[in-house]
């Protein structure tokens, strides 16, 4: 992942800087925005994060024994956490059954995979699991959502020779629903991002 490799970077560069701390911290706060923009987080969140962490990084004083710098790497963790949810259990247990998912994503974002990782984790839970091929763009979706579904014991959908995606989805819902499946999976074709929001949107609708 980009935007984690950028991180550790930053971080390895923190490390070995040299100079008034306060340069230091004010090229490390760059490094972080930076890292965290290129992984698409929203950009007042990482000006919000990058300014506790600065503050803190120049208010606090660090437990006897660490550095000022370990310090730092400390304090990015921590608001790092909380960006991400703090340390709670998030919820994963659907709220009814049948409870339909829809991957929705650009394309190479990994939705195949994920939809295949879900139908994983629910089925190693109890649930009945079944996944919808509604990728009619991308050569091989189908096959590759068929393949990870027999591997994980999960029931598939798909219609390969139907180009109509909002079709194929409807119907695999409702099919899978008479099957008596708990969690049912859409996996969607991708989109650019650039000029196809709309379209993009009206589909998922």
């Amino acid at each position: 992942m980009p935007g984690l490799d950028d991180l550790r970077k930053a971080v390895g560069r923190l490390l070995k800087r040299s100079g008034p701390y306060e340069a230091i911290v004010k090229e490390y706060i760059r490094d972080i925005q930076r890292a965290l923009i290129s992984a698409d987080v929203n950009v007042r969140l990482v000006f919000d994060i990058t300014k506790r962490i600065r503050e803190r990084a120049l208010k606090e004083q660090p437990p006897p024994g660490v550095s000022r710098r370990e310090w730092l790497v400390k304090v990015t963790y921590d608001e790092l956490v909380k960006l991400f949810g703090g340390d709670d259990e998030p919820e994963v247990k659907p709220p009814y059954t049948p409870y339909v998912i829809m991957m929705v994503g650009v394309q190479g974002s990994g939705k195949t995979t994920t939809a295949g990782k879900l139908a994983k984790f629910y089925r190693s839970m109890g649930y009945k699991v079944g996944v919808v091929a509604a990728d009619t763009y991308r050569p091989g979706a189908y096959e590759q959502l068929r393949q990870l579904a027999d591997r994980v014991g999960a029931m598939f959908y798909g219609e390969p020779d139907s180009k109509d995606p909002v079709s194929i989805a409807r119907r695999g819902v409702e099919e899978l629903k008479k099957r008596r499946a708990d969690i049912i999976i859409v996996d969607t074709a991708g989109r650019h991002g650039y000029g196809e929001e709309e379209a993009l949107l009206k589909e998922m609708q």
